[in-house]
């Protein structure tokens, strides 16, 4: 019997993703279920029409949790909906659904929207194949730690309910590989008569950007999401991620020493006439270029002519989207939507790679790679290397995929966010950040450098420019009358440098009212290497925007033989800082997931427990209303 003749289960794969991961997930839960001859659809959550859900048996829904428990952009709509209050405690009651959800444990709102989802569902009398899985960014090897036992337990629940169809073979263990389908559709067209774009830094930037925007617009038609820009002409849309600002660099300055470690850089950038603004908490979205020796080897490896045009398109468009199209240069696709030197790949591009390989040996080390099987080497090799896809594909150099489906599985070229240092009332025009290099050995002692801050450390003031725009962040300041404390070890201090410019400021114009002083928790390693801004704090101490005494503590961890955190100094300075806190005081923390963030957050556990006299599940209460009532905000990030 061929699989034509079978009859195959309709599953309906929903995703509410922001960054992409969720996606991916989705798409990948697609790819398996045709593989057990299940019929999937796979659609962003807001493409599908919510109303219909009843009609739908089964589902499984895919959620990533961005910010501080916030839902992804293309899922709000659905989420509203499904939110009614008039909607009948049975209208799920037909609906089999599993919900698998993508977060970061480093993030007070953990995996929220997921297990809000999860509730709901049940609430409207769905049934649960199988209990959600919460994939974590924290762990060692990302989500799929989570994803892989999750999705072999859906199977075998989906399995148990719905029999083999007769004639049909089960996937062998492991086995996750499908008929490749591409999402694009790409046509080479040749050079043209014309010259070669200008070779102009600003106009490299300019074509790089602009072939990120467009073919964003393509990757949301086969989504069926919106893109925020349009292709009609005509229609100028405001600066944003499908149209970067290219913002003159004024000041790039290093603020640490010399002979330290760590470069962190301290970035002014004209804003000009672009229109855009930003109040303190937000964040400054910058569009990286990648380097011209990691491009020139891609393009050589792949064996791509960067002056060759290309058509990119749908291969099937989403219901209800146009099947829209754009040329451009090869050149400029690849160093505008690949992540080339960056990020490190998927499992699916290793998966695709086997595919247009010939060499067996390399063929086989790819499928597995790919397989479940094959993950703690997988993730050896890959993530912990930080592999590239560029390294992956001069180690496999037999594999000859092209351009569409290096368009489906390289990893994209994403936009870093900085937490902006500068306050708009000191710095009228401007905006300022505070970049620290990334440059790192991995464990087999290969050093490895960051895309986008590398990049910003090479360039020179008057000469370059950045392509920018601005997006809101977590972290809103209180009124003036309101005490804050400020938890900012490294380069976290950076937007509390926004908070108080903005209130020392303020207490200079006429009129102003009185300003409630604050106390700023700063950590590094060395007072003498990477005190960042610490004149600008000790003014805001003279100023009176810092209590004095008392405003500025500060976390030397490396000026002792025993290190010292920001964590510890919460804890030694318990009483001012319950004093604060019941003087309305809001608390902001910002700097690193990976543990600060939890290790604050305990400590003011014991301020609770030790100055209030309340018991560990009362400081936990404590903290917890403090977090609903938006007076403990925490912007960490991986």
């Amino acid at each position: 019997m061929t699989g034509q003749q079978l009859h195959k289960i309709p599953l309906l794969v929903l995703f509410g993703s922001q960054t992409g991961n969720a996606q991916d997930v989705a798409e990948r839960i697609g790819r398996e279920a045709k593989l057990r001859h299940y019929a999937p659809r796979v659609m962003a959550m807001d493409a599908f029409d919510v109303r219909l859900l009843p009609e739908e048996s089964l589902v499984i829904f895919v959620a990533s949790t961005t910010g501080q428990g916030e839902l992804p952009a293309n899922m709000k709509q659905s989420w509203r909906f499904l939110l009614r209050k008039n909607l009948p405690a049975d209208s799920l009651a037909g609906v089999t659904h599993a919900v698998f959800g993508l977060g970061d444990s480093g993030y007070v709102g953990y995996n929220l929207v997921a297990k809000k989802l999860t509730r709901r569902l049940a609430a409207l009398g769905g049934r649960a194949m199988v209990e959600q899985g919460l994939g974590d960014d924290q762990h060692p090897h990302g989500y799929e730690a989570a994803l892989d036992p999750w999705l072999a337990r859906l199977w075998d629940a989906l399995r148990a309910e719905h029999p083999l169809p007769h004639g049909a073979t089960e996937p062998l263990p492991g086995e996750t590989g499908t008929p490749l389908e591409p999402k694009y559709r790409v046509t080479m067209l040749g050079k043209r008569a014309q010259p070669a774009a200008d070779t102009n830094a600003v106009a490299a930037l300019e074509e790089a950007a602009s072939a990120a925007r467009l073919f964003g617009q393509v990757e949301a038609a086969v989504a069926g999401t919106s893109s925020g820009d349009t292709l009609q002409d005509g229609l100028e849309p405001g600066y944003g991620p499908w149209r970067p600002y290219l913002a003159r660099l004024l000041k790039n300055e290093r603020i640490t020493a010399a002979d330290h470690f760590q470069d962190t850089r301290h970035i002014e950038v004209d804003l000009g006439d672009s229109g855009l603004a930003y109040q303190p908490g937000d964040l400054l979205a910058v569009f990286p270029q990648q380097s011209a020796s990691a491009l020139r080897d891609f393009l050589h490896r792949t064996r791509l002519d960067p002056d060759e045009w290309v058509r990119i398109q749908p291969a099937e468009p989403a219901a209800g989207t146009h099947n829209v199209a754009f040329q451009v240069r090869v050149g400029a696709l690849v160093a505008g939507v690949m992540d080339v030197a960056g990020a490190s790949p998927r499992r699916f591009f290793f998966e695709v790679l086997r595919s247009f390989t010939r060499d067996r040996t390399q063929a086989d080390r790819l499928a597995y790679f790919a397989s479940p099987g094959g993950r703690e080497d997988f993730s050896r090799y890959n993530e912990r290397e930080g592999r590239t896809a560029l390294e992956v594909l001069e180690d496999f150099e037999d594999a000859a995929p092209p351009l569409e489906w290096l368009l489906q599985t390289m990893p994209r070229l994403k936009p870093r966010y900085f937490s902006i240092a500068s306050s708009p009332l000191t710095h009228p025009g401007q905006a300022h950040i505070t970049a620290a290099v990334v440059e790192y050995a991995t464990p087999h002692r290969r050093r490895k450098r960051g895309v986008c801050t590398s990049w910003l450390a090479s360039l020179q003031p008057g000469k370059a420019t950045v392509p920018v725009w601005v997006e809101p962040g977590v972290m809103r300041p209180p009124d003036a009358g309101t005490p804050m404390v400020l938890v900012g070890p490294g380069t976290g201090v950076a937007p509390f440098r926004a908070f108080l410019e903005d209130r020392l400021t303020a207490q200079s114009q006429e009129g102003a009212g009185p300003v409630a002083p604050s106390y700023l928790y700063f950590g590094c390693r060395n007072e003498a290497k990477d005190f960042y801004y610490r004149d600008f704090w000790e003014s805001c101490q003279c100023a009176g925007v810092l209590a004095d005494p008392g405003g500025l503590v500060t976390a030397f961890s490396r000026d002792q033989a025993s290190k010292v955190y920001v964590s510890q100094r919460v804890r030694e300075t318990s009483a001012q800082l319950w004093t604060a806190l019941q003087q309305g005081a809001v608390v902001f923390v910002c700097g690193s997931a990976k543990k600060m963030a939890q290790d604050v957050a305990a400590a003011f556990e014991k301020v609770c427990m030790q100055e209030g006299g309340l018991t560990k599940v009362e400081a936990a209460n404590y903290m917890k209303q403090l977090e609903m009532k938006g007076r403990y905000v925490v912007e960490a990030w991986s």
